[in-house]
């Protein structure tokens, strides 16, 4: 995974379209208006650090992971007034109550749906009691498969939607909203679930 994030990193940050935005950042604003300003946020797969870890860092503070060398030293330029780590979201380790948000955004499809569950739980210790999980993950079956994406093989593996939210609510939070969303990734459309829920 890091070595194909390694070669697309320019590709991928061209694949959201003007006029034709990804409900992420919509869903991450309304992450951020809930949650003490000055909070440290928590964003796993960051990416490049755009859009996601730029608006974190507007108004609390900023924590980008990711596993892509190339995408994170991206990220560190992109938002220099944000801690960035390169490493593998299943090997972290944070202190409990860290966090008053944590986002994953397009990260849980690349992981093994096997370590869902305990990435899940993992993620509620790390957030403050009352803290925020704002996560997206395809919501078909797919037990492990490697394809081609933007010409390179990409691991891809999760549950149904409602597996997924089942594991959610056995992790100790409080699902908010739930939702699927289409979104046009260049000429093809991608189906995500939406998840933003509470530590209880």
């Amino acid at each position: 995974m890091a070595a194909g994030y390694d070669a697309v990193a320019n590709e991928y940050a061209a694949l959201e379209q003007p006029g034709k935005e990804w409900p992420r950042l919509r869903l991450l604003r309304n992450v951020l208006t809930r949650i003490p300003p000055g909070a440290t946020v928590l964003d796993l797969g960051c990416g490049n650090g755009v859009p996601a870890l730029v608006e974190i860092a507007r108004s609390h503070e900023a924590v980008g992971v990711d596993l892509s060398e190339t995408q994170a030293d991206l990220a560190r330029a992109n938002v220099p007034m944000a801690e960035v780590i390169q490493g593998d979201a299943l090997e972290l380790d944070f202190p409990s109550a860290t966090f008053g948000a944590v986002v994953a955004l397009y990260l849980f499809d690349h992981l093994p749906r096997d370590q869902h569950a305990a990435l899940l739980g993992r993620i509620r210790n790390w957030l403050a009691p009352g803290g925020l999980l704002l996560f997206s993950v395809e919501p078909e079956d797919e037990a492990s498969n490697v394809r081609q994406w933007l010409s390179e093989p990409m691991f891809f593996s999760h549950f149904d939607a409602e597996t997924t939210l089942r594991f959610v609510g056995e992790a100790g939070f409080e699902v908010l909203d739930a939702h699927r969303a289409t979104q046009l990734e260049g000429a093809t459309e991608v189906e995500f679930l939406w998840v933003t829920a509470k530590r209880d």
